[in-house]
């Protein structure tokens, strides 16, 4: 008998364990659904737009972000790609695919491209450096950003070759500036109207000093060529 109420005092344990293991699978799940539903407040689901993709492309206006010394704000319109994975629902990391400005006190919106195909791969406000830097305005706008499937792998990404552009504060008069970018390794401000970028094109390192007032080319010279054998 002692060993009947053994058995039935294990099995008791058992269920009571499955219980639990229940109930914290239910709640996770609960909190997962609740946290998915959170950050998938004010998207949309797209077609991906690539013509030998299934995919859909869940888009997403980011953080506002205050341009400083300028009546205007900007934000960045994110993507994520469906998950083809376990899954189903899931989504891969994202990408910055327009950023939208906003004008003035009546919030004029205006984007910076007109489609949402490219991939924005840098976004920064120009300004000098100071003790008080923080206080200084923004004397330019500077992106990278790819445009082109230049590996041919059928997609857009931080792979292909790469565009640089610069606008005035307000996002206003954007200037593509430098194509064919491999890498940029350096780019600031030399003073309030100059801007510094070290980039490299296929195997040649170059410098380029680009004017923020004319959104022009002033000087583009080769700095070094990297070797192609060891």
């Amino acid at each position: 008998m002692e060993r009947l109420f053994r058995v039935l005092e294990k099995i008791n344990s058992i269920l009571l364990l499955l219980v639990f293991v229940g109930v914290g699978i239910l709640v996770g799940g609960v909190s997962l659904f609740n946290n998915d539903q959170l950050q998938n407040r004010g998207t949309i689901k797209v077609p991906s737009g690539e013509s030998a993709s299934r995919d859909k492309i869940l888009l997403r206006l980011d953080r506002v972000q205050n341009i400083i010394g300028a009546n205007a704000q900007m934000v960045s319109l994110t993507a994520e790609r469906e998950s083809g994975g376990f899954s189903s629902g899931g989504y891969n990391s994202s990408e910055t695919r327009n950023i939208l400005f906003l004008m003035g006190s009546d919030k004029t919106a205006r984007w910076l491209f007109p489609k949402q195909s490219n991939v924005v791969l840098t976004t920064e406000q120009l300004r000098e450096e100071s003790k008080e830097a923080r206080d200084n305005p923004t004397r330019a706008l500077y992106f990278e950003y790819v445009t082109l499937d230049t590996n041919a792998d059928g997609k857009l990404s931080s792979k292909d070759l790469s565009s640089i552009g610069v606008s005035n504060p307000q996002g206003l008069a954007f200037t593509e500036v430098l194509t064919g970018v491999s890498r940029v390794l350096s780019h600031q401000l030399l003073d309030s109207q100059r801007l510094s970028v070290v980039y490299q094109s296929g195997n040649i390192v170059r410098h380029a000093i680009i004017s923020i007032v004319t959104m022009k080319i002033d000087k583009d010279q080769e700095l070094i060529r990297l070797p192609d054998e060891l």
